[in-house]
């Protein structure tokens, strides 16, 4: 089971309704800061949650409905609503796109209940009758960026730590050494214990007292076992490092990162292979305080997760899309003009979409001479294609076709055809000739760049970030078009 669809409306910075689809692996969220890319995490929160914080409606939509909808997909559905606490979900899975699917809502008009939609019926109803059985349907993980240091020891059963602690224990609750320790807690704070002959004579000083001033009444004093999770929560976790042991919250921040990324790793590992509840994962920017050889690995770290379990990443970090797969991920640019909110994928141009440099432009605003050659040389295979197909149709013989092409497919040509998509041949470029002596030559801006970073031997040229970029900017249009 998979989120396929996030459906918001009026939620914070997305005004009115926006519809965002999502890919079962890896989904990236890249743009600028406060463009709504962590925004999508609150609002599974909220959906999961429902608590209902400051600023949650669309500023200037108070009045409007604010809800969040969720579809979920995947062939598997069915099997995972067989289980009793999420039964009643059962009769509104509906197949649809070739899977079976999940349509689940929680508004601001009635925040403590989830609707679900009745695809027969076309409406959402409340088959559970109570906000909270959405809990038992999905479990969430949400690491953030502002984590605080107490946070990564945190040993509470909604911690990850506490999560994960409390996941692999189960077994332990029935072994001999906790039967031990349950028989030893009775035989000290029990009934016949020396604590409970100790605290009896002010117990029955109590209920004298209770007995004269309010009736009959027995007073004693009684230490049950505590949860499990109750002996967990004064837990820390101490970190090695360079001989020196501390707890995690003295290391540095890279070294709590690094605790974080690794922690939800193994929680992902053991509650895949031992929970039937669909695990999802949301890490904001987990490339902070990383090292690029770091975020290398994190992200290999992820694509495991993402076999089993469907993860979200908010990041400013290239590194971390150097291994981009259009197979498993998707990235969504997430951009802000005044309260719109836009997101979209607008990395298509080349039939291998999308590179390095493709994303570094759309998702950072970043020109760089990898693009700018990807985009050069793309439209020059095109062009030199082309040729080769018009020389092909007349028939041209083949002791002439090797000259034909060089000549058609050579530099000067290239550039003339870049004069017809709109360039000016206005850039002086200057030419090291073989005898060492130099001559000027007028190219167009895409040439004397694609010139300059293929011969960096030669001095005698430069160009400023302002032509890269309006060179690249227009060698997209011709694509595009």
């Amino acid at each position: 089971m998979y989120i396929s669809k996030l459906v918001l409306k009026n939620f914070k910075s997305f005004e009115d309704e926006h519809v965002i689809e999502f890919t079962k692996g890896i989904n990236f969220f890249v743009g600028n800061n406060n463009s709504g890319k962590t925004t999508i995490f609150k609002a599974v929160e909220f959906l999961r949650n429902g608590k209902h914080e400051d600023g949650l409606i669309t500023s200037g939509k108070k009045e409007c409905d604010c809800s969040v909808e969720i579809t979920f997909s995947g062939d598997d559905i069915l099997e995972i609503v067989k289980e009793n606490a999420i039964k009643k979900y059962q009769n509104f899975v509906f197949e649809e796109n070739g899977t079976q699917n999940l349509r689940i809502l929680r508004s601001t008009e009635s925040i403590k209940n989830v609707y679900t939609w009745n695809n027969t019926e076309q409406k959402f109803e409340n088959p559970t009758g109570v906000g909270t059985t959405i809990t038992a349907l999905f479990d969430a993980q949400f690491v953030y960026s502002d984590i605080k240091n107490e946070d990564y020891q945190d040993f509470g059963k909604t911690k990850v730590v506490g999560k994960l602690i409390n996941a692999i224990t189960n077994d332990f609750q029935k072994s001999k050494p906790y039967k031990k320790f349950c028989d030893a807690h009775e035989k000290t704070f029990g009934n016949e214990s020396e604590l409970f002959s100790i605290l009896s004579s002010t117990s029955k000083k109590i209920q004298n007292v209770m007995t004269e001033q309010y009736g009959e009444t027995e007073v004693e004093f009684k230490f049950g076992l505590l949860e499990m999770e109750n002996f967990f929560k004064n837990g820390t976790i101490l970190l090695t490092d360079n001989g020196v042991t501390t707890e995690v919250s003295n290391k540095g921040t890279g070294m709590q990162r690094a605790l974080a990324m690794s922690i939800i790793q193994v929680y992902s590992e053991i509650t895949n292979a031992e929970n039937s509840k669909q695990l999802f994962f949301f890490v904001d920017e987990p490339e902070t305080f990383l090292h690029p050889l770091a975020q290398d690995k994190l992200i290999e770290a992820f694509e495991k997760i993402s076999k089993n379990s469907q993860v979200f990443i908010t990041t400013h970090s290239p590194y971390l899309l150097k291994k981009y797969k259009s197979s498993n991920h998707v990235i969504k640019i997430f951009s802000s003009t005044g309260n719109k909110v836009t997101h979209g994928n607008a990395m298509n141009l080349f039939r291998f979409s999308p590179t390095w440099g493709e994303i570094n432009y759309y998702a950072f605003g970043v020109c760089s001479v990898e693009f700018h050659n990807e985009l050069f040389g793309y439209l020059q295979e095109k062009y030199n294609k082309t040729q080769l197909e018009k020389l092909l149709e007349n028939d041209t013989p083949v002791n002439q076709l090797r000259k034909k092409i060089n000549k058609l497919t050579n530099e000067n040509a290239f550039d003339e055809y870049l004069v017809e998509k709109g360039f000016e041949q206005n850039i002086k470029y200057i030419r090291i000739q073989s005898d060492g002596k130099t001559c000027e030559q007028m190219k167009t801006l895409p040439m004397f760049i694609r010139n300059i970073i293929h011969h960096p031997e030669n001095k005698y040229n430069k160009y400023i970030e302002e032509q890269l970029a309006e060179s690249t900017k227009k060698m997209i249009e011709i694509i595009t078009n």
